[in-house]
């Protein structure tokens, strides 16, 4: 019987959601529900099994998110799996006064044609089979969304409204005091201890969140009192940073001198969230598909065999929440008993609680070729960093590295029908995870790699956005005969990891470099004295020497 180590997932801010909703339909839209062909995953980390009103099993995700006053579009507070509340309004048990009440009934919000399909029984088996536009029709996450989430999930923040530039909820102060409310500091915690007590092994938390607004601060007030109340369990923080920032395409000198203030925002924000995740976390990774992350985004980060619009937040959010599907199979999986504390044992050495992100997405493999002759031809990096301000090395890097979607009988041909494979040293090797392995240990310098290979490839249908080549088939796989425009890809291998090295020190300085040119007393929105800014500016550049290679030895 497995030993399910549960972990509660904390969502903040809206770009956070739109990773933690293409994470979420991820997993879902892989479940197995064949009992001849059981899954290797043990959803139960992640997900909560409950009943609803009429006793129906229920399967949710553990998980708690935060947005602002209109983020959710059609998608009702409480959900769609339980039974709405009645209309207060007309309520049999209590006599109004007509006459006396002014009721004001918000415009009915339109679904898009993705949604209508999910709601309709006669539709909800072949949507994952149907070609959907969704790039036109999504504005806020809950368009593509799939999974159900429970009543207490979905937390909405009415003093602020979503995209309200008047009162723009964009500075880490505003999150710090939102906190301090009775809304946070009662009825939120109250919901994070429900779910903690029904866990049997509680295992911790990840969190996502913004942390270019108001929800780096409010996420980072929340880290606080979770170290207060659950000093012993894991936190692994995701900082989510968009790839685009819409105020960046001024036109005006007027918006110009805006689109600068803001940047200069965000940068404050992010020195004040990343000094605070470096205390109260266990450890904390950047995610952005953009190089730079700070400033300006700056220039997309491109992946073999993907088109992507990195203007929009449904597609580059889905590569985010690809590599968190990814990784964090390291500690889902029935058959293993790493935990999260082990990897940060491994990956956290001498205080090094920042780590990079990577991904190879689609893993790119011929479909009748082998593992084998895939790495000894490969070309350019294997993966691709989704830290900002961070290329991931090759020499004295741990790291920790998941592979899916590669069979066993796709690593070498048989003895008898091999060739010139047989000469290969990496022939001797009878695993995926044992080949990798080997491919690292002669492409790298003083590297401790530690592979995971998982069979099952990341499931990647209808609502995961249509990104990829034409010469990527239906199976995730490189066909040089280009794939019909109506023909939907299912699944693609993938390849992640998590790496400690060197280079995380330069993603440290570079924001210290940009933090350190602001003078905190101009920014009057921001309730931090001049002597605590230079306190963090001075964490940091600690933080970042504890990277340089001097301080391993």
């Amino acid at each position: 019987m497995t030993n399910t180590q549960e972990i509660l997932t904390l969502q903040f801010g809206h770009y956070a959601n739109f990773v933690g909703t293409h994470w979420w339909n991820l997993q879902e839209t892989s479940f197995q529900y064949n009992s001849n062909t059981p899954s290797e995953i043990n959803h139960d980390v992640l997900f909560r099994e409950g009943h609803n009103s009429k006793g129906l099993v229920t399967f949710t995700p553990r998980l708690l998110l935060v947005d602002l006053k209109c983020s959710l579009k059609s998608l009702p507070t409480e959900g769609e799996l339980y039974e709405s509340l009645p209309d207060i309004a007309h309520y049999s048990g209590v006599n109004w006064d007509e006459n006396k009440l002014d009721i004001r009934k918000e415009q009915k919000q339109h679904k898009n044609e993705f949604q209508q399909d999910i709601d309709n029984p006669k539709t909800l088996q072949q949507f994952s089979q149907k070609k959907y536009n969704l790039e036109d029709s999504t504005e806020v996450w809950s368009d593509y969304l799939y999974s159900r989430f429970h009543p207490r999930s979905v937390n909405i923040i009415n003093e602020y409204q979503h995209c309200n530039k008047e009162t723009p909820f964009d500075t880490f102060s505003l999150g710090t005091e939102l906190w301090k409310t009775d809304f946070f500091q009662e009825d939120f915690v109250d919901k994070i201890r429900n779910y903690t007590e029904e866990c049997d092994h509680f295992q911790g938390f990840h969190v996502l969140t913004d942390c270019t607004n108001g929800f780096a601060g409010l996420s980072s007030s929340c880290l606080e009192d979770i170290r207060d109340e659950y000093d012993r369990k894991s936190v692994l923080v995701f900082p989510t940073i968009p790839s685009f920032f819409p105020d960046n395409e001024y036109k005006t000198d007027r918006e110009q001198v805006t689109s600068i203030m803001s940047d200069s925002t965000r940068v404050i924000n992010l020195l004040l969230s990343f000094n605070n995740f470096k205390q109260h976390s266990n450890m904390f990774s950047p995610l952005c598909t953009s190089k730079d992350g700070w400033r300006q985004p700056g220039e997309s980060r491109q992946f073999y065999h993907v088109n992507y619009n990195f203007k929009l937040p449904y597609h580059s959010s889905a590569i985010l929440a690809s590599a968190l599907e990814t990784i964090t199979l390291k500690y889902r999986l029935k058959s293993n008993t790493f935990s999260t504390m082990d990897l940060y044992a491994d990956l956290t050495a001498n205080g090094r609680k920042a780590v990079a992100t990577s991904i190879c997405l689609p893993f790119s493999f011929n479909c009748d070729a082998y593992l084998i002759d895939c790495l000894d031809q490969w070309e350019g990096p294997l993966y691709q960093s989704l830290t900002p301000r961070c290329t991931i090395g090759t020499n004295r890097v741990m790291q920790h590295l998941t592979i899916s979607g590669i069979s066993e009988s796709k690593i070498k041909k048989p003895y008898n029908f091999a060739g010139k494979q047989k000469d290969m040293p990496a022939y001797k090797y009878n695993s995926v995870k044992e080949m990798l392995e080997y491919y690292l240990a002669c492409t790298t310098y003083a590297t401790a790699s530690h592979v995971t290979a998982v069979e099952k490839p990341l499931t990647v249908k209808p609502p995961y956005p249509d990104i990829f080549d034409k010469i990527i088939g239906s199976d995730g796989n490189v066909n040089m005969n280009p794939r019909s425009d109506n023909t939907i890809i299912e699944s693609v291998p993938v390849l992640a990891g998590l790496h400690s090295g060197t280079e995380l020190g330069e993603m440290l300085e570079s924001l210290h470099s940009e933090a350190r040119k602001l003078k905190i007393a101009r920014f009057h929105q921001f309730t931090i004295e001049r002597d605590e800014y230079e306190e963090c500016l001075n964490d940091i550049l600690t933080f970042k020497e504890e990277y340089e290679d001097s301080y391993l030895i």
